[in-house]
């Protein structure tokens, strides 16, 4: 074999891979797009009409409320999102409490008294959102200690 030969043969290797990495690179493109689609922002008429609900309570109960209604329709769509997943279950109840922090880490961290308005503003997002799953985590949380320590 020759030299011009083998030379030849590199460059159509180094071709073959510009190839591979121009398809890998477009099955990505198509699959970030389809992802944007699928999982993009939930914005529809229930989740709007839901998010003024939530915001009439929350002004009602004297509970501020985020400017934006986006706020409020990104983050619980129309189904409560997160906070209708498990609120009333030990996961729930531990990463609620997990939030009743000094907010401190690791020794310095502390439970603190929470505002009781915070869990009033959770039953609110339930009550709105999915109902059924107020009185289980009314259940899980009627002993826990509150006080007004929310400066307005």
């Amino acid at each position: 074999m020759t030299a011009a030969e083998a030379g030849a043969g590199a460059s159509q290797a180094g071709g073959d891979r510009d190839w591979t990495l121009w398809i890998v690179g477009a099955v990505v493109v198509i699959l970030a797009v389809i992802g944007v689609i699928t999982y993009g922002e939930k914005t529809d008429q229930e989740a709007t009409q839901k998010a003024a609900e939530l915001t009439a309570k929350f002004k009602a109960a004297g509970l501020r409320v985020p400017v934006n209604q986006d706020t409020i329709i990104n983050s619980l769509g129309n189904d409560g999102g997160p906070v209708c997943d498990n609120p009333g279950d030990s996961l729930g109840k531990a990463v609620l409490f997990d939030q009743f922090t000094n907010g401190g880490s690791f020794v310095g961290r502390r439970p603190v008294i929470v505002d009781g308005r915070v869990l009033a503003g959770e039953a609110l997002i339930l009550q709105t959102y999915c109902p059924d799953k107020l009185k289980t985590f009314q259940d899980k949380f009627k002993d826990v200690k509150t006080d007004n320590v929310i400066k307005d």
